[in-house]
């Protein structure tokens, strides 16, 4: 399953929008703070949780609706991919399924010729909707797989324990971290926990050491050099070799652990879902990520995108940054969209492929709209002596010395890409290939 379009009325920041992911592996959410990624992301979970689900996920959508006299409404439009269960239709099999769900607030509303008095979901009646609840949106058995992560995942805090079992988790689970941030991602370190005490007590436990060895590599090439996975404790403590010394998860930095909760939650589900097949981690579905530069290096935040791409080639990445190396680091074939804000409406636009371009470029782009890459200090600056440049030879004493002092701080600045002087033929070169690129 992959995700080909989301359509959003009045809901929070959006008025009537529809937002087209193109069927793109991986699509980029970027924009200031406010302006509706993480409500897309969330809208999204909550169709792709099903209609059960997303009642669960949000029972009371309070606050959810720009106008509370009128309906809200979440529609979307997905693909099923080739090994995805089910076939719907007789004669033609359809592979594209549309359908949506309405919110109401706190004021009474007529939908689907029914009244409602409080705030809820309703699903709108739609024939195909019998069908995806069976074969798509199931809890039980093969569904299409999709999982949502927020931007607060993280590991526990407690040391875990050897448990009896893991078994499968409802189908809302999987988006859990999306609307409650106190939810922590334990079931990766229950999970390998579980299977090391599985291995132990039976050394012919073919099916645990699998499992394990395919989280064990998923989980290492996500980590920088220096860093993998050790061995459990007799304690029932995960280990990692971090340059040479043993750490627990528990002792981990935020941007490890946050990569841990989500890498290795991901790779459990994937198992989870599809327990016959002999490579999991191939399988097609959506993933939704807030934030995935939160806590992370920006060496970290170049690579991230295409780990993730390379370890889990077949699913649909939509994610929601603020850091242009994640970007850039998604690659050539990557849907790059951008939300902004006309006074409280949110508006979202497509971004021509920015993967070749360097951070300096990308921030100054329509992608993030940064005037300068400077501080506003140093721009007063750089300002101040591109003026007193382009008046040389008509200055007083005052300014002359303002210039003298000026080209020193100007000169620290031009090695790391700092301004040229104006008129001058870097500039020129500068400004030729920017216009040409």
């Amino acid at each position: 399953m992959y995700v080909d379009s989301l359509t959003i009325e009045n809901i929070r920041c959006f008025e009537n929008q529809t937002i087209n992911f193109r069927g793109a592996r991986w699509v980029t959410l970027l924009g200031p703070n406010g302006c509706g990624k993480s409500t897309v992301l969330q809208s999204l979970a909550l169709l792709l949780a099903g209609p059960e689900g997303a009642q669960k996920l949000l029972q009371r959508p309070v606050g959810w609706l720009r106008n509370e006299a009128v309906r809200g409404r979440l529609g979307v439009t997905v693909h099923q991919s080739d090994d995805d269960p089910g076939k719907f239709g007789t004669k033609k099999v359809t592979k594209s399924f549309t359908y949506s769900f309405s919110l109401v607030g706190n004021k009474q509303l007529r939908v689907n010729n029914k009244l409602y008095t409080e705030p809820g979901i309703v699903e709108n009646p739609q024939r195909v909707m019998s069908w995806l609840r069976q074969n798509a949106l199931t809890s039980t058995g093969k569904g299409w797989f999709a999982v949502g992560y927020g931007a607060f995942r993280r590991l526990t805090r407690k040391s875990q324990i050897v448990v009896p079992s893991l078994e499968p988790q409802a189908r809302y689970t999987n988006f859990f971290t999306q609307f409650f941030e106190d939810e922590p991602l334990s079931a990766f370190e229950q999970w390998m926990v579980y299977l090391d005490y599985r291995i132990a007590k039976s050394a012919g436990d073919k099916e645990a050491k699998r499992q394990r060895d395919l989280g064990v590599k998923a989980i290492n090439s996500l980590l920088p050099d220096g860093m993998q996975f050790d061995h459990v404790s007799p304690e029932g403590r995960i280990l990692f070799n971090v340059q040479g010394s043993e750490v627990p998860t528990i002792s981990l930095s935020d941007g490890y652990r946050s990569v841990l909760a989500l890498s290795g939650d991901l790779v459990w589900r994937l198992i989870q879902a599809f327990p016959e097949t002999t490579d999991p981690l191939s399988e097609a579905g959506v993933v939704l990520i807030d934030e995935l530069d939160i806590h992370l290096h920006p060496l970290w935040q170049r690579d991230i995108a295409l780990l993730l791409q390379k370890q889990f080639p077949n699913l649909q990445f939509i994610v929601a940054t603020h850091s242009p190396l994640i970007a850039s680091g998604a690659g050539e074939s990557a849907t790059t969209l951008r939300f902004t804000l006309t006074g409280s409406k949110a508006v979202v636009n497509r971004v021509e492929s920015i993967s070749a371009k360097s951070v300096d470029y990308i921030l100054r782009s329509e992608a993030f709209g940064l005037i300068s890459p400077y501080s506003p200090q140093t721009q007063d600056k750089i300002d101040r002596y591109d003026s007193l440049v382009a008046k040389r030879g008509k200055l007083n004493q005052h300014e002359r010395a303002d210039l003298e002092q000026l080209q020193l701080f100007v000169q620290d600045a031009r090695p790391f890409g700092g301004p040229k002087d104006p008129g001058s033929l870097e500039a020129k070169i500068d400004d030729y290939l920017e216009k040409a690129l």
